[in-house]
């Protein structure tokens, strides 16, 4: 026994000669431990390589939330506020009859909450109500239908560097039931995916990276209807109308390129490339797209019409992913702006957690030349916010995003 215990001290001797080793000479000293490990991970999204905060108070109690924020004076802030101060997995915003609904998934349980957004200005308090209880840790992404009643759940399966893809269609308690949460029916979605977009109707559609395949799917069906297959696998899907957007993953220091693929036939046309760091954000209709990349060590955005292939340059350059067209107004993108300069190392950095950015919210007309800033908010309530994943409602009446930050979700009145 003796002998045994000697053995055991030695053994974790040596693993802790070796981390601290690993600490101090070899590890990126410019990247957190924690950001570091996570960088070895299967999940390479934006959304993934960050350390979420606990510093920021509950803003829920009993059900209900006091809206996080005031102004300089103490006064309620209506226009932006918080929906979830624990990190979320992902969110869709869609209309359920007169109700502007927001519908989420808590990363750390798996459950789904839906809030109603105030029709008021003055409302300052909202109330989350619980969809679907069942308990699904580790919820890495989530990936809702447009009506929000599906959604593709990515997780790490039992705590490995496999990826688990369920897809689970939600259906609402009958109109005479008691119950609150909705029945849930599951689809195990098999092969090794890596980029995902949700198309229109109940379409899905991702890259399986073993075989370099583009493929399409229903929410409910594990079936999948090959679209393409190309020699490489690192691609990254956009939906634009009924076509897709096909590009390479972002690197300031590799060229990317852009190609517009039609899922019906597999027949795909080049829009851009090579670029340096290129990500790319089609409109709803997939007539006009919107770029950024790195030239001369700086980040450039770019709005294209494809029908008429007028460029317009933004001079506030932002990332591309930190903006959303708007569906009403032709020509009108709405983004995340970094307060401070952008190096000319994103979005590398960015991705994997290194760099965090202080967002103001602006208002781009690419028509009319117009640009206006629309909120400030370390200004407005002394909190940066690094927009990530940005939706606009049906009715565009509010936008909503996760701070990149700690993963929390907010909305933005926009009326």
């Amino acid at each position: 026994m003796k002998k045994i215990i000697i053995i055991s001290i030695a053994i974790l001797s040596v693993l802790i000669v070796i981390f601290f080793g690993w600490y101090l000479f070899l590890r990126d000293t410019e990247v957190p431990v924690g950001e570091t490990i996570r960088n070895i991970l299967p999940f390479g999204s934006p959304g993934n390589n960050v350390v979420p905060t606990s510093d920021q108070p509950s803003v829920f109690d009993n059900n209900q939330e006091q809206l996080f924020g005031a102004d300089q004076f103490g006064n309620p802030s209506a226009d932006l506020f918080r929906l979830a101060a624990t990190p979320v997995a992902g969110a869709v915003i869609f209309q359920r009859e007169e109700e502007t609904v927001v519908r989420y998934v808590d990363r750390a349980t798996g459950h789904i909450y839906d809030i109603n957004l105030p029709q008021e200005t003055n409302l300052i308090t909202l109330k989350k109500i619980k969809v679907s209880n069942n308990t699904r840790p580790k919820i890495y992404e989530a990936h809702f239908r447009s009506d929000g009643n599906a959604v593709l759940l990515r997780s790490l399966k039992d705590d490995s560097d496999v990826i688990e893809n369920l897809s689970l269609e939600l259906t609402p308690p009958q109109g005479t039931s008691t119950e609150t949460t909705y029945s849930v029916s599951s689809t195990l979605l098999r092969g090794d995916m890596g980029a995902v977009t949700v198309g229109s109707g109940n379409n899905l559609y991702y890259v399986l990276k073993d075989t370099s395949t583009i493929v399409s799917s229903e929410f409910n069906s594990a079936s999948t209807r090959n679209i393409i297959s190309t020699s490489f696998a690192g691609w990254r899907l956009a939906s634009a109308g009924n076509n897709l957007i096909m590009y390479t993953k972002a690197s300031a220091v590799a060229p990317g390129f852009a190609y517009r693929l039609n899922p019906s036939n597999g027949a795909f046309t080049k829009l851009l490339g090579p670029l340096n760091g290129l990500v790319i954000i089609p409109s709803p209709s997939g007539n006009r797209i919107l770029y950024s990349y790195v030239e001369n060590n700086k980040t450039k955005l770019v709005a294209k019409n494809l029908a008429d292939k007028v460029l317009s340059e933004i001079s506030l350059p932002t990332l591309a992913e930190k903006c959303i067209w708007s569906a009403q107004n032709t020509g009108t993108i709405y983004c995340g702006v970094p307060s401070q300069e952008i190096s000319g190392m994103e979005p590398d950095n960015w991705y994997r957690g290194a760099t965090h950015f202080s967002d103001k919210i602006w208002l781009f007309d690419t028509d009319e030349n117009i640009a206006k800033v629309l909120v400030e908010p370390e200004e407005r309530l002394n909190i940066n916010i690094d927009v990530l994943d940005p939706q606009i409602s049906p009715n565009e009446d509010y936008l909503i995003f996760i701070n990149k930050t700690d993963l929390s979700l907010w909305a933005f009145r926009l009326e």
